[in-house]
């Protein structure tokens, strides 16, 4: 049995936890893989084939780094073991002492924005710091027996450019995402007689709150309401307007209440490795009105219900906003998906 040692330390919230636990639910019996990840991140089991190993203290970049050149490399040779294979699941690769066949599964885009940040601005600089050198750290522990995984073509097209890296190497590999088929029961209750718009995001600057703020101040009507999943007491002071209601974290089941119930998804952000609410509101037919960039018109490509606006445009978000109706419906969109967490296992397998 081979064993494959997997490096995610880094992976503590949002996406990068929803990436680390598909892939050890996907993990196949063949082979053994031992799972470095950090002591924040809890699992209900283990599974016997499966040895999870928390590390604590790496989070910073220092000690981040440290570890992927020595610390990892070290408990190795401490522990005796030798890999067959090692993947990285959080987009750089790692040491581990040996020649061994390595993969990195890549999901960051921002190296790849035409978007510029300041240094000097404070909300800019760990921006600047992932589009200016985090590239350099990407490509640090690449050689020639290194393969990627990535979520969206265009993705792969950017980083063969950028990294200097043969195409072939590459594999789209599409995030699972869990489709909730059948009626919720919404325990939210709706404005029933406005025009519902819904974004469901954290609140970092590049999700692109401020442009619907403005353009629904354009709009001036009463008819529409936005949702958006943030806490009150974190909203700008300037943008307690009477059209937002902030409703917080919601569960998977309450996603799915809320694009059922909603009459359209709004998506100005311009920063996505893959934009997983595209895919769920387009799951049940509800009109999408979407920033103009490559991930969202790879996601979303062959969905009727997706209208794509320049994300920087108040006046198109305007317009776009004005053209939403209540409860119109598309045909519901089921993506065709370009590989799997078996395609990469299988990768993986075939150059044991």
């Amino acid at each position: 049995m081979a064993v494959i040692i997997v490096n995610a330390t880094a992976l503590e919230s949002s996406g990068g936890v929803v990436i680390l636990k598909q892939f050890i639910e996907a993990v196949p019996v063949s082979n053994s893989y031992i799972i470095f990840v950090s002591n924040k991140v809890k699992f209900d089991k283990e599974r016997e084939n499966i040895c999870i190993i928390p590390i604590c203290g790496v989070k910073s970049l220092f000690k981040r780094f440290f570890w992927d050149i020595f610390g990892l490399a070290k408990w190795l040779k401490k522990n005796k073991i030798k890999p067959n294979a090692s993947i990285s699941l959080q987009n750089t690769n790692f040491r581990t002492g040996y020649k061994i066949p390595n993969y990195i599964y890549f999901h960051q885009s921002i190296p790849f924005s035409p978007q510029r940040w300041s240094l000097w601005k404070r909300e800019h600089r760990t921006l600047w710091f992932y589009k200016n050198v985090y590239p350099y750290f990407v490509s640090l522990f690449i050689n020639k027996r290194t393969q990627v995984f990535v979520q969206l073509q265009y993705i792969r097209s950017e980083f063969a450019i950028f990294f200097n890296f043969p195409k072939e190497k590459i594999h789209v590999i599409n995030p699972n995402v869990s489709l909730f088929l059948g009626e919720v029961l919404q325990k939210r209750s709706l404005s029933k007689d406005k025009i519902v718009l819904f974004y469901p995001s954290t609140m970092f600057f590049y999700k692109n709150h401020q442009i619907l703020i403005e353009a629904l101040n354009r709009v001036n009507s009463s008819d529409f309401i936005l949702y958006l999943t943030c806490d009150k007491q974190k909203l700008p002071v300037d943008w307690q307007e009477p059209f937002i209601e902030c409703i917080g974290f919601l569960s998977h089941e309450e996603m799915w209440g809320m694009y059922q119930n909603a009459d359209a998804l709004v998506f100005p952000s311009y920063i996505e490795t893959y934009g997983l609410p595209l895919i769920e509101a387009a799951s049940v037919g509800i009109p999408i009105l979407v920033a103009d960039l490559p991930y969202a018109r790879e996601v979303l490509d062959g969905y009727e219900g997706a209208t794509f606006v320049d994300y920087a445009d108040v006046d198109a978000w305007v317009e776009g906003i004005k053209n939403i109706s209540k409860n119109k419906k598309f045909k519901p969109y089921r993506a065709v998906k370009e590989g799997s967490w078996d395609k990469l296992f299988e990768i993986i397998n075939i150059n044991l």
